[in-house]
């Protein structure tokens, strides 16, 4: 399978996060880049479900990346009826204080 296409602009410390449905299931993306092209990041995406409305998010498929400068991280493909949600953590590696998390349905 393809890597998703990216669906938003990567931002400074900022994660963009997207999901792509396919044939062999749903896979995440996201994308971050560094305030500075020598800065590791790190990068962490994740494919949620909840099996009923109102019941705790279960983590399905996740990756992680830790790199310089631009990192892009998909997930293996999930094959779920239940809803579905995508998150995205990341940051400078070595502040994790400074982590940022964006999610998208």
């Amino acid at each position: 399978m393809a890597a998703p296409r990216q669906a938003c602009p990567a931002s400074i410390s900022r994660p963009c996060v997207w999901q792509q449905p396919g044939g062999e299931g749903i896979v995440g993306g996201a994308r971050i880049d560094a305030a500075d092209r020598a800065q590791p990041v790190l990068l962490r995406v994740e494919v949620r479900i909840q099996k009923a409305w109102g019941s705790p998010w279960q983590t399905v498929a996740s990756s992680t990346l830790v790199t310089s400068g631009t990192a892009t991280v998909t997930t293996p493909a999930v094959r779920t009826d239940y809803r579905t949600m995508v998150c995205a953590t990341g940051g400078p590696a070595d502040h994790p204080e400074l982590h940022a998390t964006s999610c998208t349905f």
